[in-house]
């Protein structure tokens, strides 16, 4: 009962975060997204985001906080070989040592002042000993 509470809590900020952010696009103001996310030590986090390079637009090189790793870093296109269309983004981060964790990127032209587009993660990873969910955690930001 305690991990499916967990779980459904993690699942509503989620939510909430893809609705916002789907109604702030339709403005010219940048869409911010902010999530945190609880997970055990070791255990990997994938972050992915919609983009497309061929617009001039990118995900920049993720900043992160001391201690979080970045596993691997890849982007996929959604339709190989065929011009114009974007793809996915994506990292896999994790941490060996419970704390808090700050991952951030941005969606710009590096010729443009302001992204077009912001994703702000906090991790706390939690020592072994704490009873939560776990396997592969996703974030993804469209």
């Amino acid at each position: 009962m305690k991990k499916f509470a967990i779980l459904f809590v993690i699942s509503l900020v989620l939510l909430g975060c893809f609705v916002s952010a789907g109604a702030a696009s339709t403005s010219d103001e940048p869409t911010h997204t902010d999530v945190t996310i609880l997970s055990k030590c070791n255990e990997m986090i994938i972050i992915t985001a919609v983009g497309n390079p061929t617009t001039g637009y990118t995900w920049s090189e993720p900043a992160v906080s001391n201690g979080l790793e970045i596993v691997y870093s890849d982007y996929t296109q959604s339709k190989p070989g065929m011009l114009g269309t974007g793809g996915l983004f994506e990292w896999g981060v994790s941490a060996d040592t419970p704390g808090f964790y700050l991952f951030k990127t941005e969606y710009n032209r590096g010729w443009e002042n302001e992204p077009k587009m912001t994703l702000n993660a906090v991790f706390v990873y939690l020592p072994e000993f704490v009873d939560i969910i776990s396997g592969v955690t996703n974030i993804r930001q469209y």
